[in-house]
């Protein structure tokens, strides 16, 4: 199991607000992105990898096989209390300094050699590359994935779509959270990738994401070169992709 990740903050924002985490002994995962619209979403994505990286480094156990029903149970409780944590922390500077709301997108995941298991909240994704085909996984908790479907639009509208980055749920804006978690079924040979919507808003054709991935000599190469493509089509994003070759 390889790991390979990269971010940048992009061409036209001050700060990147994309965090990343993995733990190749636990083979966890986690990117978040802080939401721009947001007052300090950088401290949000931050907050809601920190809950994720306390658990790995004080409670997993790297010898224990906790199976794919326990470790979607894990992702969900970890998700919530990212959720508690920064919604908690935003209440009190709101009531000190008149502050709003932080939030973030989550993505988190355990990955084995025969499943992903996951938990989402937001519109980073998850695919997973088999075969030459990429699939996404994830849905996105979007107005314009709403909008689809309701048939109201096509998958293919919705990826320029002028309103595709309004999410209508993340990590911290409100007490509760709705979590979406599952498991994905893996195969050795196959690819999975974890971006923000700085890789898949501005490289809007799964296809050529796939041919970017396979084209390269490896998965760090193939980082650099999406990294390197979103940059290219306008750089408007901060940009995260994480990449998983499950050999």
């Amino acid at each position: 199991m390889q790991f390979a990740v990269r971010t940048d903050t992009g061409k036209l924002r001050d700060r990147n607000e994309d965090l990343y985490y993995f733990d190749t002994q636990l083979q966890l995962f986690a990117i978040a992105d802080g939401m721009s619209g947001h007052e300090r979403g950088d401290i949000a994505s931050r907050i809601a990898l920190e809950v994720i990286q306390e658990w790995a480094e004080t409670q997993a156990s790297p010898q224990s096989d906790l199976g794919p029903m326990k470790r979607l149970g894990v992702l969900s409780e970890l998700a919530e209390a990212a959720n508690e944590r920064i919604y908690t922390s935003a209440e009190r500077q709101r009531k000190g300094r008149g502050m709003g709301g932080m939030g973030t997108t989550l993505i988190a995941g355990f990955v084995t050699f025969s499943y992903l298991a996951y938990v989402h909240v937001g519109d980073s994704r998850l695919y997973v590359l088999r075969d030459e085909t990429l699939t996404q996984i994830t849905t996105d908790d979007s107005i314009v994935q709403k909008m689809v479907e309701k048939g109201e639009i096509t998958p293919e509208e919705g990826r320029v779509h002028e309103k595709r980055n309004l999410i209508t749920q993340a990590i911290g804006l409100r007490p509760e959270v709705s979590v979406n978690a599952d498991a994905y079924p893996l195969v050795p040979g196959d690819i999975v990738l974890a971006c923000t919507d700085g890789l898949h808003d501005l490289i809007i054709n799964d296809t050529e994401i796939a041919d970017i991935i396979l084209s390269a000599s490896d998965i760090e190469e193939a980082s650099a070169n999406l990294i390197s493509k979103a940059l290219d089509y306008g750089g408007t994003d901060n940009v995260t992709v994480l990449l998983i070759d499950v050999d």
